[in-house]
């Protein structure tokens, strides 16, 4: 009987601890969560309140070390690749003056030849970049071969003499000379020979009232001299009789060659429309 009563005591002991630990337990929960209506009779269930939503700390993620990556290399451009280039080349020759050595004199020679393909093969580039561009190859505006010269010179005067052909028909020319002067005496074959060639009609005028051989009837028109100022003789003026205008050819002896550049730029400066340059006709 002793026996059973202390079985029961024993039983009813633990039982006790285990509902005190579960209590225990229960207050803990409820003191580590926030209150709310659910759990605090105090506040009374009628108030309505929204559930305080639990939110997880997220794990912030170490940011990285500021110059922990490998440094970058800066890009050069062409002309700084060139600097460099140039002074590593100063450079190998100011040692191998100073310090004259098989290695230093290698160095120096073997950049030295580098610069020189370097050169060759930008001039090659640029001599083919030329063939293919004709608007940048400047033999084809200024020849320098022997052929291509010749074949420019007889094309220029094939245009000069179409030009001068059709001048003729619609322009005179006036020939201002002295007598006794010795350059109108060497002037006047020259032209005479020039009007003939391209059918230009001449008006000679003599200031001394005097003829030439090639020009043995001249007009002694002083008043013609005196308005155009002619001062200087010979002396050779374009005029065009349906315009009433008059310009300069020029002053002095003239070669052919010259003369016909002036009559050129004469007829020219009559029409407006001047391409040659003043020290064209000197």
């Amino acid at each position: 009987m002793r026996l059973l009563m202390l079985c029961l005591i024993m039983v009813v002991s633990a039982l006790s601890q285990s509902v005190m630990a579960e209590a225990g337990a229960q207050v803990d929960q409820r003191q580590s969560k926030p209150k709310t209506y659910f759990n605090d009779r105090e506040r009374g269930w009628f108030w309505y309140e929204d559930p305080v939503e639990e939110v997880e700390e997220k794990q912030k993620r170490p940011e990285p070390m500021a110059g922990s990556g490998a440094p970058s290399t800066p890009v050069l451009t062409p002309r700084e690749i060139l600097k460099k280039q140039g002074e590593a080349w100063e450079d190998s020759l100011a040692e191998a003056i100073l310090n004259p050595t098989k290695e230093n004199y290698q160095r120096y020679l073997a950049m030295t030849n580098q610069i020189q393909q370097q050169s060759q093969d930008f001039a090659t580039g640029f001599k083919q970049a030329i063939w293919v561009t004709p608007e940048y190859d400047y033999t084809l505006q200024k020849p320098r071969t022997t052929q291509a010269i010749v074949a420019q010179n007889q094309e220029q005067l094939r245009l000069k003499e179409d030009e001068l052909y059709r001048l003729s028909q619609e322009n005179g020319l006036i020939f201002f000379f002295r007598s006794d002067c010795p350059y109108c005496h060497r002037f006047a074959p020259v032209l005479k020979k020039f009007s003939e060639q391209y059918g230009f009609t001449v008006i000679p005028v003599s200031l001394d009232g005097q003829g030439l051989p090639e020009y043995p009837y001249p007009k002694p028109n002083y008043d013609i001299g005196r308005k155009l100022n002619v001062s200087v003789v010979p002396a050779v003026f374009m005029v065009n009789p349906d315009s009433n205008s008059v310009s300069a050819v020029g002053y002095g002896y003239a070669d052919w060659t010259k003369l016909t550049t002036k009559v050129l730029f004469a007829a020219q400066q009559l029409e407006g429309t001047a391409t040659l340059k003043v020290g064209d006709v000197r």
